[in-house]
Order: C-alpha cells, then sequence, then structure tokens
C-alpha cells in the first residue's frame, strides 16, 4: 500500500482538532499557542533573543499570546510583518500587524493568506519567515498554531442520526448524474486485519502495537463541485455519488466522536482491482490530489465551486489504478466531537474521470475514515 509519511507538526495538527461542543469567546484574547511550519521547512517555530522569528532545529519552540487578529511573543513583543522585506518580528514599543485569523483546524492566515515564505539565513537549518518571497532562496509554508482555535462547525451526534435528507427535488443536472432514489446509510464496515489476499484488500493503519480489528467509517457526507460551473449549487447527495474530472471535485465530511480517543485514525483510498471495476467507471489519465479543507462545508444545500471553503493542508497525488489503495493521512484519532472534510479533485492538466456511488460496493470502493 503507497503511503505518505508526513511530517509529525500534522499529527499533532490533526490530534487537537477543537471540540464542537466547546463554548469559548471566539477571539479567543489573551490565550497561548505556539507555530509550527510545514512545506519547503518542516518543523516549530521559535525565536532570536532579538525578537527575530525563525524555525530552526536548535531553536526552542516560542510561546505566543493571541490578541484576536495580532499576537505577541512570550516577553510581550509585538509581532509584525517588518517592512521593506515582510520579515516577521517581533518588537517593543511596535504596533503588532492586525489581520491573522487562526482557523478551527490551527491553520494560520493573514489578511486571507494562508501561504507565507520560508527563506535561508544561512546559519544552520534555521529559517526566516516572510510574507513575501523578499529573502535568500525562499520556498512556500503554511503555519500551524497548536492552540487559541474557534470550535469547528459540527453537529452533534443526536442531531445528525435525524438530520438524513429525503431527495424531492428534480434530477440533479450535469456534470454530476445523480440518481435521486433513496439510499439508507451503511452501518461501519468491521474489517479484521488477518483478511487473505482473495478478500478485501484493506489493511489497518500503521499503528503502534497490534490491531485485530479495523472500522472504515464512510463519510457523513459527500458534496459534489464544478469548476466549469463555479456558481451552481448541486445540494444533496443522499446515494453519496462521486464525479471526479478536471472541473468536478468531491468534498468528503468526516465525523469524530469521543469515543475514537486513544485510538489511530487514518484517510483511505481504495480502487478494488480490474475483476470489482463494475462497481465503477474510470477513464482518463493523470493525477488526483487529497487536500484537508479549513473547515467542513456549512450546509451542504448551499455550497458551489466559488464558496466551498479553501485548502488547510495538500495531501498526497496518486494517478487512479485498478487495485490503488493508497493512505493519505494517519494521525492519532482526537477523540473530540467534531467534523472535518477533505477534497478529492484532478491534478492541474490530469483528464482522470472517475463516477461512483460510494456505498454501493460489495468491497470497500472510496475514501473511508478508517479507525483502529
Amino acid at each position: 500500500m503507497a503511503k505518505m509519511l508526513l511530517p509529525m507538526l500534522f499529527i499533532a495538527f490533526l490530534a487537537s482538532l477543537a471540540s464542537v461542543e466547546g463554548v469559548s469567546d471566539p477571539m479567543n484574547a489573551g490565550c497561548g499557542f505556539h507555530l509550527t511550519a510545514s512545506g519547503g521547512f518542516n518543523g516549530s517555530v521559535g525565536q532570536l533573543a532579538d525578537g527575530q522569528v525563525r524555525a530552526g532545529s536548535d531553536l526552542p519552540p516560542s510561546l505566543f499570546t493571541w490578541f484576536g487578529d495580532a499576537f505577541t511573543d512570550q516577553q510581550g513583543r509585538s509581532c509584525w510583518w517588518t517592512p521593506p522585506t515582510s520579515v516577521l518580528q517581533c518588537d517593543r514599543n511596535q504596533q503588532p500587524s492586525h489581520g491573522f485569523e487562526i482557523g478551527c483546524y490551527g491553520g494560520v492566515s493573514y489578511r486571507d493568506q494562508s501561504s507565507f515564505y520560508e527563506c535561508q539565513t544561512g546559519d544552520s537549518d534555521e529559517v526566516n519567515l516572510y510574507l513575501l518571497p523578499k529573502g535568500v532562496d525562499c520556498s512556500p509554508i503554511m503555519l500551524h498554531a497548536d492552540g487559541c482555535r474557534p470550535p469547528c462547525a459540527g453537529e452533534s451526534p443526536s442531531s445528525r442520526s435525524t438530520s438524513t435528507i429525503s431527495p424531492s427535488r428534480n434530477p440533479i443536472p450535469t456534470p454530476f448524474q445523480v440518481s435521486t432514489r433513496t439510499s439508507e446509510r451503511s452501518p461501519p464496515q468491521t474489517i479484521t486485519s488477518t483478511t487473505s489476499s482473495a478478500e478485501i484488500s484493506f489493511t489497518p493503519a500503521s499503528t503502534p502495537g497490534q490491531c485485530d480489528v479495523v472500522v472504515a467509517e464512510s463519510p457523513d457526507e459527500i458534496v459534489l463541485i464544478d469548476k466549469g460551473n463555479p456558481d451552481t449549487v448541486y445540494g444533496p447527495n443522499p446515494t453519496m455519488f462521486v464525479q471526479l474530472s478536471p472541473n468536478a471535485s468531491a468534498i468528503f465530511v468526516f465525523h469524530f466522536t469521543p469515543s475514537d480517543a486513544g485510538k489511530e485514525c487514518a484517510l483511505v483510498f481504495n480502487l478494488p482491482s480490474v475483476t470489482s471495476q463494475h462497481w465503477y467507471t474510470l477513464t482518463g489519465s493523470g493525477k488526483v490530489s487529497f487536500a484537508i479543507l479549513d473547515m467542513p462545508p456549512e450546509n451542504a444545500r448551499n455550497t458551489s465551486y466559488s464558496n466551498a471553503p479553501g485548502v488547510a493542508m495538500p495531501l498526497e497525488a496518486v494517478v487512479l489504478t485498478p487495485g490503488l489503495s493508497v493512505e493519505p493521512l494517519t494521525f492519532p484519532c482526537p477523540g473530540a466531537d467534531a467534523d472535518f472534510a477533505v477534497i478529492m479533485r484532478d491534478e492541474p492538466g490530469s483528464d482522470a474521470n472517475l463516477w461512483y456511488h460510494q456505498l454501493e460496493s460489495d468491497v470497500p470502493l472510496g475514501l473511508y475514515l478508517v479507525i483502529c
């Protein structure tokens, strides 16, 4: 099984998803957090003695304090993008840069910009952090906070169980040829880790110790969006139909529960072998990518390409072939009542086309949350 080995900071990033049951000040003023960087540099964010913000393996992580849309370091120095190079620095007697946001998954943005830059300093592996690539040998990064996050959007399990939508509308227009027949939600699939090669091809996520039983949770919701018709809303998708093409993408919404605490979670995409191809249609060629979104769609009835949540963390890109089984991400289950969303879409230049119904195969087909 192909895997993508992600830095530990991504695991911590997902393991500390905010609870949807918690009530907190939306500004979270006065709380503390650490920063980690991912992308061109992967690691914690610290500082030099003069307040210069840097990332590097030799620097201890700095504790920052959040003030709604700005922050200070642990010495009370205001953090700002210093002109003219826009490098991140914390100074005394200085107004901080306002416009920062921390998303519910911990993604940091500044005035709607969620991609920043690390540029080399020449001091070991230490890098400076920039708003714009105005340093030396720069690469894009993303910043993640381990605290001060607002609650993620989601519903309680009791309300979720009564929110099934019965279709009463005309068939969804092209490009999504979804039937409007009713479909009962399938229970989680329990799969032993000792299956023979003749049985279904899921295997457990990589976990410490033994895992005798793997539970594959299907998505709670699949939302279809279309780049070719960016303002078109395709509405509820009760049959869990998935279509991918150069224009069509699918957003998968999964739900965590407190009972998952202490377990290992993994996103697994499974495309059965040729002998099971009657369950799906695959044409074209090219890569398909996975990415975690900033938040789940607020309302599937009103979600289109133009208002879909942005990408918080890119994951793996793969070529779709019969028999493929890939884990874009493994992480400790958060043990919280929370939702998270993953988008699956063609990479630029790809012409891969895939059609299937997530719940209508006798073998695991599509994207699942695997809990071990």
